[in-house]
Parts: structure tokens; sequence; C-alpha cells
């Protein structure tokens, strides 16, 4: 009768270690922990993307997000480290834990929640056309038909673009760096760009036609870092709350 009375307990122990394994909800939460033992917060970011991260003229990062992540830290207590890449990594580095989370202009979609964990949502940035200042070519999506349109790898814009009836699949080039894409269009190489989000007192660049989306960001962190996306949340609101998050987007749209 012991034995199998032990029998039936090693069955169930091994099936609930099987659920375990199977649902990532019964992981530990050890990051939120990790964080404040290392006392450094792991930021991956790709820069520069316009007014949401960039290097000012001393060479030091700054944007939007560059200050919503230090402002995260500050209220976790800890210091923040930033850690740069290709738009295209980031998800991967997240996942595999050599940062903590990602701050990025990252939009908030259905397909990406099924794998990551986001936010509250801390900025509308609808998807746009951009073009140089002085293009009078174009003027809306719909006069790309023939142009050559830069996007940038891993983007929602890359899958808007590849949908779009009104745009040759074969005319677009897919970039991994931001600034080396703006460039190319400076120099005429592209026609026109799809971008999340713009400054619209650009010197050299503007906005063209309606927005080809509506898009939110969020901070992204791994599935079950729930406690930590719980202090990012809290922070967040407290931002919103305070007008600090406004005062930050006010701050570069008027300064750029």
């Amino acid at each position: 009768m012991k034995n199998m009375i032990s029998i039936f307990m090693l069955i169930v122990g091994l099936a609930l270690f099987g659920i375990a394994l199977e649902n990532p909800a019964w992981s530990a939460d050890t990051s939120l922990s990790d964080i404040k033992d290392k006392g450094k917060l792991v930021v991956g970011v790709d820069i520069p993307y316009g007014v949401m991260e960039f290097y000012d003229k001393s060479g030091k990062a700054t944007g939007i997000d560059i200050d919503i992540a230090k402002e995260i830290a500050s209220r976790m207590g800890v210091k923040i480290e930033l850690s740069t890449m290709p738009f295209s990594e980031l998800f991967g580095a997240l996942k595999s834990g050599t940062m903590d989370i990602v701050i990025s202009a990252v939009t908030i979609t259905q397909e990406r929640q099924k794998s990551m964990l986001f936010s509250v949502p801390y900025l509308d940035a609808g998807v746009s056309v951009a073009v140089k200042k002085d293009n009078m070519e174009i003027g809306s999506v719909r006069d790309l038909k023939d142009k050559k349109v830069g996007v940038l790898k891993g983007t929602v814009a890359e899958k808007l673009v590849a949908d779009s009836e009104d745009i040759n699949p074969s005319l677009v080039r897919l970039y991994e760096k931001n600034d080396r894409r703006i460039q190319d269009l400076l120099e005429e190489k592209i026609d026109a760009i799809v971008v999340h989000f713009l400054v619209k007192e650009s010197p050299t660049l503007k906005l063209v036609g309606e927005p080809l989306s509506q898009s939110f960001y969020g901070i992204v962190a791994r599935l079950n870092d729930n406690a930590l996306m719980d202090e990012i949340n809290q922070a967040l609101r407290e931002l919103k709350r305070t007008g600090k998050l406004k005062a930050i987007i006010k701050k570069y749209l008027s300064s750029k």
C-alpha cells in the first residue's frame, strides 16, 4: 500500500512539474530582485531614431525614451545601463537575458504580446511617410508606386509596407540602422521612408499624407517578469499623473 501511495505521489509531482514547465506563469519572477541586487537596469535601445533616442552634440544618448528609462530606473533606486543594437536584434537579446527591458519606440501589437510583456502605452505615434523637405512629388502613400522606400527592419512599418497595394515590394529597401536610412534619403538614394515618429520641425524632412496606422509605444519585458512590469507601469502612471511624461515629450518636440 505504501508503495502504491509513493508511486501515486510521484506521478502527481511529475505532472505538476510538467505543467510548470509548460506554463511561463509558474516561473519564478526573479528579474526585479536581480535588478535591485545588482543596482542597475539594463535597457535595450536602437540609437538613433528621431526624437525617441539620439546622440546629442557631446555624444551623449538622449531623447524621449532615454529620459523615460532614467525616470523608471530612478524610481527603482538603480542606475541605468544602455545596451545599443539594431532594432531587429533587440527582442532576441531580451529573451536571452542580456538586457532587462527594451525601450526603443516599440509598437504594441497583438502578435508581439504573444511572446513579450508590454507596459501600459506611454506615447501615441502613428506610422507615416516622410520625404525630403524640398520633395514636391510625393504627397501621400499613393505617390509611392514607382518610388524607392526605406523601411527599418523588424518594425511594424515593414509589414505595413509589405501589405500595401501602393508600394512596389521590389523597390523597398530594408535597413538595420535608422541613421543610414536617413542619410540615404537625404542623398536621394531612396525617395521616402516609413516612420513611426518624426519631429515635424525637422529642417531636412517632412511628413506627408495621413498616418498609415494608429500605434502606441510600450516598454517591453520578458513574459514572466510580472513584478518588474508592475513597477514599470506604476512609474509610468506616476509620470503621467504628475505631468512629467508630458514635459519630457514637449521638451524634445520643441528643441529639435
